[in-house]
């Protein structure tokens, strides 16, 4: 992968300081002053690279947050199953891009960079197959709980427990 730049370069503090004095709308030059004045020495253009790359991540997040709420608005119920499968979609989606450059072409990466994609990737698989078990779950305590409802419903009117089992089965597909 590419080099890391001046900026990605110094301590984390200093990093969080800038995104901080960005978020709180500081201009690049009076953040420069502010890092001239903590005996850190970048250039302009740099930051100006760093602040454009820092507003293109959040505009990212923000589009996938509307995303995932308007999912949710329009799935209803299934809202909750959507939004996480599509920001599992999303975060995959933002992977690949990691992996292409400007100009089509295959990143080349180091083992790190390798094993830090192959630990995303498996990260993402679980969170699918986590989703999905939630989904199973909810839907098997929600049959149970309707099963209950049923059967307390069917003893006040007088319904017979093999009637009872049998609606149990063949709605909630529980006995």
């Amino acid at each position: 992968m590419a080099r890391n730049s001046s900026i990605d370069r110094l301590p984390s503090e200093i990093r969080e300081k800038i995104g901080q004095l960005r978020r709180d709308g500081k201009t690049i030059d009076e953040i420069l002053n502010k890092l001239k004045e903590l005996d850190v020495d970048i250039s302009r253009s740099a930051l100006g690279r760093h602040c454009k790359q820092l507003e293109e991540v959040s505009k990212s997040i923000r589009q996938s947050r509307i995303v995932a709420e308007a999912l949710a608005k329009n799935f209803g119920d299934e809202g909750e199953n959507k939004v996480s499968q599509v920001n599992i979609e999303l975060m995959h989606s933002l992977i690949l891009k990691m992996m292409v450059n400007n100009d089509g072409e295959t990143i080349t990466m180091d083992s790190k960079d390798a094993f830090f994609m192959a630990s995303s990737l498996q990260k993402l698989v679980q969170a699918s197959k986590q989703n999905v078990e939630n989904v199973i779950q909810l839907r098997r305590e929600f049959a149970e709980k309707a099963a209950q409802i049923v059967d307390k419903a069917g003893k006040k009117k007088g319904i017979s427990a093999e009637n009872l089992d049998f609606i149990k089965r063949e709605i909630f597909g529980i006995v």
